[in-house]
């Protein structure tokens, strides 16, 4: 056989080689992808995808649940924060709940760095159990501003951070 046939047969035999293995490892999964399988996907989506990149664009549900407790945890923050804007102009009786709800708050990030640890452990038990309590306090500051009868300039960031730990749980069932 020439020197040329032999040449053309195996780039032909490895073209043929590797078109198989593409075609029996699938196309990775997107954020997109896995956040179809939450309570929230359309959150999901939003949040989680913007902590890709931090986890090198590696996308399966463990990841995803990571990427979505580092949003939470910044929504948290960010709901610390509006307790000290909207505590200039609360009533006294309100400016006392935003407290309270700024205390719920540290609880939830105290919830999230245990959160964090288990996600080590792919312990999904304790992640739900972690997620359940911060849901918890989300609906606890909602209620202080229902025992005053005011309205709680809270509510649309407990609204989010409860779906967001409906999210994890989801994800938690993933892993």
């Amino acid at each position: 056989m020439a020197a040329g046939t032999r040449a053309l047969l195996l780039v032909a035999a490895a073209a043929s080689c590797c078109s198989l293995l593409v075609a029996a490892n699938p196309p990775a999964a997107t954020v997109a992808d896995v956040c179809k399988g939450t309570a929230f996907p359309a959150l999901c989506t939003a949040t989680a995808g913007k902590q890709a990149e931090r986890y090198h664009n590696v996308v399966d549900p463990l990841t995803v649940l990571e990427m979505q407790v580092d949003a939470f945890a910044k929504r948290t923050e960010g709901a610390r924060a509006h307790v000290a804007e909207a505590a200039q102009t609360a009533s006294p009786a309100a400016r006392a709940k935003l407290d309270l709800c700024n205390n719920l708050y540290l609880d939830v990030l105290d919830n999230l760095g245990a959160c964090r640890r288990a996600i080590g452990f792919k312990d999904a038990v304790t992640i739900r159990a972690t997620m359940g309590m911060a849901a918890q306090d989300m609906q606890n500051c909602d209620e202080q501003f229902r025992q005053i009868g005011e309205n709680n300039p809270m509510k649309r960031f407990d609204e989010s951070l409860v779906e967001m730990s409906e999210n994890c749980r989801s994800l938690s069932n993933m892993i």
